[in-house]
């Protein structure tokens, strides 16, 4: 089985569910909060670990305080290999405050550690990148490392995977390295800002994407499921009904699971099946890193799915 290496962020989150936004002057009590580890790679290595992934390694940051030591053992207990996450003395490690409202989360981001991996650290951790290895990179790290970490796949002949979350702005610098991408994943926010703005279509979005030189485009469509486009073939995978009760790790189990059936070279219909199981398990559940599901779980949602057709 391929070997998966997750760039990115860990972010330590706080979510708190709560009965209405809050707004200037006015408190709002939350009814739970859940504290733990979370940042999209963290979240993506993790899942990739638990559904199936036989050796997941994570590259990143965090800070050396007691929330950076906090998330190192929470993946060592999960069998994530995580000999290239650097403690910095000097940084602190990323936190986020989540608000959850309705299952749906508003975000407060204190990046510091999580933004600190230098293009040196990217080359020692990835010397020993090989062709059949999946290598997936977010955009919880600044875009020039991005683009470099790209270009050492590409190199390594490596599968390069690119969930381009969290993305605010478009700008030339993105589009100029996306021929480095083998796999984008966005949701259809990501996919217009990407392609500025263009007609809220997922069929238009992602021949769109490829004619950037994409080799396959997976976009995901929240609870109506998701659609894989590449030149050879069109999937399209319905959602899974569950009863969500907070969305906010969904996309970080998709992409996680994605790259599991990546790495176990898996047909691309069962491995984007398998990654909106995933998805929508990790709905059912509160937090981050908590609500991610494993094998066993997505196994039987599948089955159970299959058995009511």
């Amino acid at each position: 089985m391929a070997r998966v290496f997750v760039v990115g962020a860990l972010v330590y989150d706080i979510v708190f569910d709560v009965p209405d936004w809050p707004s200037p002057n006015r408190a709002v009590h939350a009814s739970q909060v859940t504290l733990s580890p979370g940042g999209k790679a963290l979240n993506q290595a993790v899942t990739a670990g638990r559904v199936g992934a036989e050796d997941v390694r994570l590259i990143g940051c965090v800070g050396d305080d007691i929330c950076g030591a906090d998330m190192l053992a929470a993946l060592r207990r999960e069998g994530v290999n995580v000999e290239q996450v650097r403690q910095l003395k000097a940084s602190r490690t990323s936190i986020a405050g989540i608000v959850v409202k309705d299952g749906l989360p508003g975000f407060i981001g204190a990046p510091d550690a999580s933004r600190q991996v230098s293009e040196q650290h990217l080359c020692e951790a990835l010397e020993d990148l090989r062709a059949d290895d999946i290598l997936l990179i977010d955009f919880e790290i600044p875009q020039q490392r991005v683009r470099f970490a790209l270009q050492l796949g590409r190199a390594a002949g490596a599968t390069t995977v690119l969930n381009p979350a969290p993305f605010f702005t478009r700008d030339a610098f993105v589009i100029n390295y996306l021929h480095l991408v083998d796999v984008l994943i966005p949701n259809k926010g990501e996919a217009r800002l990407i392609l500025e703005d263009a007609p809220d279509d997922p069929d238009a979005l992602a021949c769109g994407l490829l004619q950037l030189g994409i080799g396959t485009v997976v976009l995901t469509l929240g609870e109506a499921g998701s659609l894989l486009y590449r030149d050879d073939c069109r999937i399209a995978q319905p959602g899974f009904e569950v009863a969500a009760v907070d969305t906010t790790g969904a996309s970080d189990a998709f992409v996680g699971a994605y790259c599991c059936g990546l790495a176990r070279a898996w047909p691309a219909g069962r491995t984007l099946a398998f990654a909106s199981a995933t998805a929508g398990l990790a709905c059912t559940r509160r937090g981050t890193m908590t609500a991610l599901p494993y094998q066993a779980e997505v196994q039987a949602l599948m089955a159970q799915a299959a058995a009511e057709q």
